[in-house]
């Protein structure tokens, strides 16, 4: 009988329902689209800072994070480089030499961070082909050099030109060499731009006479978000000596830089929630209100306050049932759409986000924990408002209501 009597209500006020139901609705899409778009731009920023360089974790030495030297280097067994091969979730990984060494051009010398790299896979996983400004990439040619753009500019050379670097090597070994600038690389980070020469990991092996070495072996995961499974057997597998290094212990400030980007995220839901909530606290208040004279009369007619309260609860929880399933099903595409064809921003804006190494667009996440979570708490809030319409029938009393 209540349900009945709760439905025909529904549709007697078709424009009461609607308003009602819109108001779910929009707040829902509203505020899947915002988290999205959150979440999208956090992720953005963690894949640009681990993909321009650091890769999720690295396979290192054990002493080398805390004495960056070349005795701390490693020589991978073939077994491991074989079972790196097999590991699902991984989408790659490759090896590096890093230290450091003098770099002259003319009368101008710098101190740089000489990296060691395996070209071809790195043009895969960080794309670093992509950031050469001027010149080009490797071709496997012995003794090319790509250096930064702020080193190339305080240096005062050019591709074709020629860097003289010296250094220590392995072991004490003297390191001295004259390398060819085939390229010049803007990496988005100033420290990496005014400071930074790649050579092939042949190459830099050679110049640090630390032949079969590399002090990294950076692990590219197929999910940015998502520890794979393999990390704990990847762990136990390693020889003593070898540790593995998450990317948020090699870039703290990145990591905190995202806790504030998800502290803000929950800011802005707190007051997307309160808004929201005023929102529909307004049509229910409206609702309510246009409905008293109705309520007045059931009371007199012999109705107890349980069952209308209990057929307005009805009546709201429909409603925003309603407003929640077709703002799940409106919101979705939205989403989709802005994943496909993200904002992208471009001028000043643009530069600034370049300027941190970061693609200049804020993508979205499609994530059904997102849609639902959201239609949940809306839902759950439209319920709880609906308490200010059973404390007015709560309130009413028979005596005036059948004056």
């Amino acid at each position: 009988m209540i349900s009945i009597l709760a439905w025909r209500n529904l549709w007697r006020n078709r424009r009461r329902t609607m308003i009602t139901v819109a108001s779910v609705l929009f707040a829902i899409v509203f505020a899947n689209t915002m988290d999205a778009l959150l979440v999208g731009i956090n992720r953005q920023m963690m894949d640009s800072m681990v993909g321009i360089y650091s890769g999720n974790v690295q396979i290192q030495h054990r002493d080398f994070w805390e004495n960056k030297s070349l005795h701390n280097t490693i020589a991978p067994p073939e077994d491991l480089t074989e079972l790196l091969d097999t590991l699902p979730g991984l989408r790659g990984f490759t090896q590096r030499l890093e230290s450091f060494a003098l770099a002259s051009a003319e009368n101008l010398t710098r101190g740089v961070l000489v990296v060691g790299m395996q070209t071809e896979k790195e043009k895969g996983l960080t794309h670093l082909d992509s950031k050469v400004q001027s010149g080009t990439y490797f071709h496997g040619n012995p003794g090319d050099a790509i250096i930064g753009e702020g080193l190339a500019e305080y240096l005062e050379i050019e591709p074709r030109d020629t860097l003289v670097m010296l250094g220590e090597g392995y072991h004490g070994a003297s390191a001295a060499g004259k390398y060819h600038i085939c390229g010049i690389i803007r990496m988005g980070s100033p420290d990496l731009d005014n400071n930074l020469v790649f050579l092939s990991l042949d190459d830099a092996q050679l110049f640090f006479a630390a032949y079969d070495r590399v002090t990294s072996i950076p692990l590219f995961f197929e999910k940015q978000a998502a520890e794979p499974s393999f990390i704990t057997t990847l762990n136990a597998s390693l020889p003593e000596e070898y540790t593995l290094l998450p990317w948020q212990q090699m870039m703290p400030m990145v990591t905190q830089s995202l806790g504030l980007v998800d502290a803000m995220r929950i800011i802005v839901l707190f007051l997307l929630y309160i808004l929201i909530s005023f929102g529909i606290l307004g049509t229910i208040i409206m609702m309510t209100n246009e409905r008293m004279r109705e309520f007045r009369v059931l009371l007199a007619v012999g109705m107890r306050k349980s069952k209308m309260a209990a057929m307005l609860l009805l009546e709201t929880s429909v409603m925003a049932l309603i407003g929640a399933v077709l703002g799940f099903l409106v919101s979705y595409p939205v989403v989709a759409y802005l994943r496909e064809h993200p904002i992208s921003f471009s001028g000043r804006a643009a530069a600034g986000w370049e300027s941190f190494g970061i693609d200049p667009i804020m993508p979205t996440v499609v994530e059904f924990s997102i849609f639902i979570l959201h239609t949940l708490v809306i839902l759950l809030i439209a319920v709880l408002l609906s308490a200010y319409a059973l404390n007015k029938i709560r309130c009413l009393q028979v005596v005036s209501s059948k004056r």
